[in-house]
């Protein structure tokens, strides 16, 4: 027999339910939810996830509105595609310029803090393929990896500060002189190296991410609802330490190091000090590629390094022709992104 509420003084509020805020984010995401398990999978409107200010800011602001619906017992976070997150919008950053205090000090932080001290359920990551800006799917409880994925943080290689989040979770995941090489060389590790250093829950072959998540996500669903969620605040405890610690002033240092570079004026394409979001989708879609193999994860060379950028465009132009020739009007285009 149902319980009759009606003589409090005032109901509950009611909070956004899964069908109300998917409208919301429908441009950034795809929501499935079957038993109280949610699937979250990236996007860019009817595209694979393209990476920009308003991919940023709504990161940061799904986790949070996931975490007020209580009917989100587990979260698998993913892509919507083969494999995370791969290009850069070149115009997706234009409103970057008249909000970058918003952006570098509450976005930067929360899209990371948010995934740690919101979500107060298990939470699975399943990176399916190759991908920059993995961060969110390794802040989640446990992470599985697709065995063509690799991981790097090359924010220093591209004139940046690696102070985003992906710097501090490398250094807590696989240790500190291993993250420090990483961000130091720009080299990249693959997906059985991060296993066996301790940065990944499981392997998966390709096309068996997804599969593997909700297997994992339904074991954790079969124990009762209060046990697994004081086991995930548990499980979070460690991340959470390192964020309280560390956080806020990796996100100030990049805030502030790209400051200087757009004061010095070298905040700009592939030939100038530090490569801004609108270059930098041809660099990262090369890093993704496993042709970039033998460069990326191999000890690195001062050569090789400095000759990336030159690498990245003379391979995207002859493996992508038309996307090279649309990207360069583009690029050519006056922007507002300084």
């Amino acid at each position: 027999m149902a319980k009759d509420y009606s003589k409090q003084m005032v109901p509950y509020v009611e909070l956004p339910k899964l069908e109300e805020y998917s409208k919301w984010f429908k441009d950034y995401a795809n929501f499935k939810r079957e038993d109280g398990i949610l699937e979250v999978a990236i996007k860019t409107g009817d595209h694979k996830a393209y990476w920009s200010g308003g991919m940023h800011r709504a990161m940061s602001q799904l986790s949070r509105i996931l975490s007020l619906d209580h009917e989100n017992e587990v979260i698998i976070w993913t892509s919507a595609t083969e494999n995370w997150i791969q290009d850069q919008d070149p115009n997706g950053w234009d409103r970057y310029a008249d909000e970058r205090f918003d952006h570098q000090f509450f976005d930067d932080m929360n899209l990371i803090k948010n995934m740690v001290f919101d979500l107060d359920v298990p939470t699975i990551g399943a990176m399916p393929g190759p991908g920059f800006h993995w961060d969110a799917v390794f802040l989640c409880d446990i992470t599985i990896m697709s065995e063509d994925a690799y991981l790097d943080d090359p924010h220093l290689t591209s004139g940046m500060v690696p102070g985003d989040g992906m710097g501090l979770l490398l250094q807590n995941l696989i240790g500190i002189k291993r993250a420090n090489y990483l961000l130091g060389t720009g080299c990249q590790i693959d997906a059985k190296t991060a296993y066996e250093w301790g940065a990944v829950s499981e392997v998966a072959p390709k096309g068996e991410v997804l599969n593997r998540a909700w297997e994992i996500a339904k074991i954790i669903k079969s124990a009762p609802y209060h046990a697994r969620c004081v086991t995930s605040a548990l499980m979070k405890r460690p991340m959470q330490r390192a964020l309280m610690n560390d956080l806020r002033v990796n996100t100030l240092s990049e805030g502030y190091s790209t400051q200087i570079s757009l004061n010095y004026g070298s905040y700009g394409d592939n030939d100038e000090g530090q490569v801004d979001e609108r270059f930098s989708g041809i660099w990262w879609r090369w890093r993704c590629d496993e042709g970039s193999n033998e460069e990326l994860q191999n000890p690195r060379t001062y050569l090789g390094k400095i000759n990336d950028r030159k690498t990245a465009v003379e391979w995207f132009e002859r493996t992508h022709p038309e996307e090279f020739a649309e990207l360069m009007k583009d690029l050519s285009q006056e922007h507002d992104y300084k």
